[in-house]
């Protein structure tokens, strides 16, 4: 099961080399040690493949089109794994993962900078505010990979989120009433990405088929969430 990848998509955009090395050269790597055993290969890749979506919800077969150098690092893992399966007959499967959450989220993620922010300060400063996100908390994709895991052959890709999309606005809003605390928000322009997408949606209907269903509320996963950054930042 590979999730080793370097995922900070300005990182990434500022580090071309190095994050092909990691995530591209790092993966054909991996898939050799697959082929060599005969080993089932889970591949972690992204909603960002997809770019900017023609069509919501996003279905498996969208159009790939990256628009980052962290995206197209990921697409081309996947396009790897697809050439290993067909040439090699090994079992792979694609996990697109939409925007997760959770304790321990790295730092550059949105719901990582909010509760962080919230707990620094009077005020969170964030890019565009009205873009819209698939959010998914880890507990439910750790279940969703232990499906794919468990339940697939040959090569299939499968999309991972909730099936909702909730502005970053409203992501703010909601983590400000779980602190309790009176805290201000602004969208400052110079922090937003270059061409960020308007709205991500999943279509999970491939891997629901398998018998998985999201069970976290946003809300739920928020508070956990927040509370795992408190007692670490007290702490």
């Amino acid at each position: 099961m590979h999730l080793a990848a370097l995922t900070d998509v300005s990182y990434c955009n500022n580090h071309p080399s190095k994050t092909f090395q990691v995530n591209a050269l790092g993966t054909q790597n991996l898939l050799e040690i697959a082929r060599n055993t005969n080993s089932k290969f889970i591949y972690l890749s992204t909603s960002h493949v997809f770019g900017n979506p023609k069509q919501i919800p996003i279905k498996e077969n969208h159009p790939k089109q990256p628009t980052s150098i962290y995206s197209a690092s990921k697409l081309t893992g996947e396009i790897l794994c697809e050439s290993y399966s067909k040439t090699y007959g090994l079992d792979i499967s694609i996990a697109r993962l939409f925007s997760i959450y959770g304790p321990n989220s790295p730092k550059h993620l949105v719901t990582s900078k909010i509760i962080q922010q919230i707990l620094k300060g009077k005020i969170v400063e964030l890019g565009n505010t009205k873009s819209k996100r698939d959010f998914l908390y880890i507990d439910d994709v750790i279940k969703a990979l232990e499906i794919l895991l468990k339940n697939t052959k040959g090569y299939n890709s499968y999309n991972i989120g909730s099936g909702k999309s909730y502005s970053i606005e409203t992501l703010c809003r909601r983590a400000i009433e779980i602190s309790n605390k009176n805290i201000q928000f602004k969208s400052k322009k110079s922090l937003s990405r270059t061409k960020d997408i308007p709205n991500i949606v999943a279509n999970c209907s491939k891997i629901k088929k398998l018998g998985w269903k999201p069970q976290m509320k946003l809300n739920d996963g928020l508070k956990l969430t927040y509370d795992w950054f408190k007692v670490r930042d007290l702490g």
